[in-house]
């Protein structure tokens, strides 16, 4: 294996970590959302209106488009552009 190779693998290999790490962080505040919309802590409000959940989403979305970018890389890297 060529060190340009080596060197292309080991940056997918923890591009592929990272991938993993925000999928867990992700499934974390798919959790609080879920929780949330089971157990609403005032029986006006909505899981919509609550702060932590809107926060959550945020968060879920923002992981998301990370991993899309990071698997585009990964896609890059493994073809050799």
């Amino acid at each position: 294996m060529t060190e340009e190779l080596q060197k292309r693998v080991r940056v997918i290999h923890d591009l592929e970590r990272a991938i993993r790490l925000w999928e867990l962080l992700r499934d974390n505040a798919q959790r609080v959302v879920d929780e949330t919309e089971a157990f609403p802590k005032k029986p006006e409000g909505s899981a919509e209106t609550n702060p932590t959940v809107a926060k959550a989403c945020a968060y879920i979305e923002t992981c998301n488009a990370s991993i899309l970018a990071t698997k585009e890389r990964i896609d890059k890297l493994a073809r050799g552009d």
